[in-house]
């Protein structure tokens, strides 16, 4: 191969919305739709606010959207508030699940919409872009055969700020050299570590992966050039975000050959928590469906999982909801409780209720060698001898297990209550579920978020 980093820049600047394979549109309209409504979702919290009001000027050029209402401030500004709302509840799309599990549209939606609103395009060429940013991520993670979040590195952050990057250059409409210094540039500007999971830095990760990819592309449409090969270089991304070393430098990049938007799609939460819950969260409640059990008869539960699979799932002993939300104690307690998981059991009392507590404290993980996701499950011992168990599959809502369309309202339309008037939440799904007729964002509604 030549360099890869001019490999992108060149699949960038050719990439054009006929060429991305059929299922791309209708994976990227859900992609989009998730988005606004964890945006909506995410526009009181705290981290959105603090991120809001220390760093978005009061005088900056009024480019794009904060939070989809009537204010408007720069383009990378827009993108670091919407992202970071975003990311805020922990309850954004997952993708590439079984190459480095990473929150994509948290990333990559921000920047577009940013760049969209800005430059005035259209629908069409917003999928373009998100394919054009989902290829490039994937190309990139397929190359590392260990999971990076193991060396302490947060993929969206990370791999999601050259990704982004690749979206800004796609509709800037960037020559193949641009679109190379772009993500290049964006190279130098990828951050996010595990460490801060459970905290409010986390989603300020997706906010700024978001607002560094425009920043980015602006800055290589000025002229602002960067390494030739910054993503393969010795010294360069990939060496220094792999937790082994050996990471795939040389293979020819296989754009247009396969899709990772085919292959691996985005997953989308019905559960607002960490992703590496989900799956012990679906077992659990299947099971109670099967076998139903009442708290006070448990013993003890184990949950099997690989050192992966553990790792984002930082808090054993959560004392408050950013921490259950990473939590698989919590996740567990939340099942035999609750017989659900949804955003009602996330507050400050739920955490502490003294049944949550005792549950919590009789989970206990058990470290399985499995790769990926094979062999592990949910076993619970309750106190009268009986041994339960349920083995895990994919969690609805999964790419290879799909939500029902009418999941996608229900969440959308919990997510973004009270941000509309009458009717326009409903008006602005519609409009983002058949995204590529849209001719401008301005033709959606405008929310009640705080101006």
């Amino acid at each position: 191969m030549g360099s890869l980093t001019q490999d992108i820049g060149a699949f960038i600047a050719g990439l054009r919305y006929e060429d991305a394979p059929a299922v791309a549109t209708p994976i990227i309209r859900n992609g989009f739709t998730d988005f606004v409504a964890t945006v909506l979702l995410g526009r009181n919290d705290e981290v959105t606010t603090c991120v809001r009001n220390t760093l978005v000027g009061r005088n900056e050029d009024p480019e794009a959207r904060v939070l989809f209402s009537a204010t408007r401030k720069s383009g990378p500004s827009a993108a670091l508030v919407n992202g970071t709302a975003s990311h805020s509840q922990d309850y954004d799309d997952v993708g590439l699940v079984g190459i480095q599990p990473t929150h994509p549209s948290a990333s990559i939606a921000p920047a577009i919409f940013a760049e969209a609103e800005s430059l005035q395009c259209d629908g069409k060429a917003m999928i373009t872009a998100y394919v054009a940013a989902f290829e490039v991520w994937g190309e990139l993670a397929s190359r590392e055969p260990v999971s990076v979040h193991l060396k302490g590195w947060h993929p969206t952050g990370t791999f999601g700020a050259i990704a982004a990057a690749a979206a800004a250059a796609s509709l800037r409409g960037l020559p193949a050299n641009q679109a190379a210094n772009a993500v290049a540039l964006a190279a130098s500007m990828a951050s996010g570590v595990i460490a801060n999971f459970g905290s409010m830095a986390k989603p300020y990760h997706a906010g700024r992966a978001g607002q560094s990819g425009v920043i980015a592309a602006r800055l290589a449409a000025a002229g602002m050039t960067a390494s030739s090969d910054a993503l393969e270089a010795p010294l360069g991304f990939l060496a220094a975000v792999s937790p082994k070393g050996d990471v795939d430098l040389s293979s020819p990049v296989q754009f247009h050959k396969r899709w990772f938007i085919e292959s691996h799609g985005l997953g989308f939460k019905l559960f607002p928590m960490c992703y590496g819950a989900h799956r012990a969260l679906d077992g659990m409640l299947a099971l109670l469906a099967r076998e139903p059990f009442q708290p006070g008869d448990v013993e003890r539960i184990e949950v099997e999982g690989n050192k992966a699979q553990f790792t984002n799932l930082v808090q054993s002993n959560p004392q408050n909801v950013l921490d259950a939300k990473f939590s698989m104690e919590f996740a567990m307690a939340c099942a035999v409780i609750a017989r659900r998981c949804t955003r009602a059991e996330f507050t400050t009392e739920f955490v502490h209720r003294p049944e949550v507590r005792d549950l919590m404290a009789r989970t206990k993980r058990v470290y399985i060698d499995t790769v990926g996701h094979q062999g592990d499950g949910v076993i619970v011992h309750l106190k009268d001898g009986r041994r339960l168990e349920q083995r895990f599959t994919f969690p609805l809502g999964h790419a290879r297990r799909p939500a029902p369309p009418e999941a996608f309202w229900t969440k959308f339309q919990d997510c973004v209550e009270g941000a509309f008037e009458a009717g326009l939440d409903r008006q602005l799904f519609e409009q983002l579920q058949s995204i590529e007729r849209l001719s401008n964002l301005s033709e959606l509604p405008v929310s009640n978020a705080p101006a």
